[in-house]
């Protein structure tokens, strides 16, 4: 896999698991989605968008690092949290050790017709990955 520099990746991927899905009653053609994402050692999340959404993460468990819009990524640990804003490009999303896990609790306010779409659409990978 090719990274955004050129380089490749190898590792393994993260594990998405989806929590809730609802339909925002008060903001018309929107919906919450909240999934689990879990990362196993020295696993990752290739450089991806989320179709349009505000996303807010919450690290449950290890510590994650995360970089967006070309900005140097940054270590969050339990009970730290970072947003996504629509149209940001999240460049690194991995665990920060190879040697435990690391999960996170991400929330998706994301228009809803992505949604029904399907899952995979709540995270787009880049080109080539």
């Amino acid at each position: 896999m090719a990274t955004q520099s050129g380089e490749t990746r190898a590792g393994p991927r993260e594990t998405v698991k989806v929590l809730y899905d609802y339909e925002l009653k008060n903001a018309p053609g929107k919906s919450i989605v909240g999934v689990e994402v879990q990362y196993p050692p020295g696993g990752f999340t290739p450089p991806h968008r989320h179709s349009g959404a505000t996303v807010v993460a919450t690290i449950t468990d290890g510590e994650v690092l995360s970089g967006m819009n070309g900005n140097p990524p940054k270590v969050y640990e339990v009970g730290e949290s970072f947003i996504e804003q629509p149209g940001c490009h999240h460049t690194v999303g991995q665990n920060n050790s190879q040697e435990k896990p690391a999960t996170l609790v991400a929330v998706f306010i994301i228009d809803t017709e992505v949604v029904k779409a399907g899952y995979d659409r709540l995270t787009v990978i880049d080109d080539g990955y």
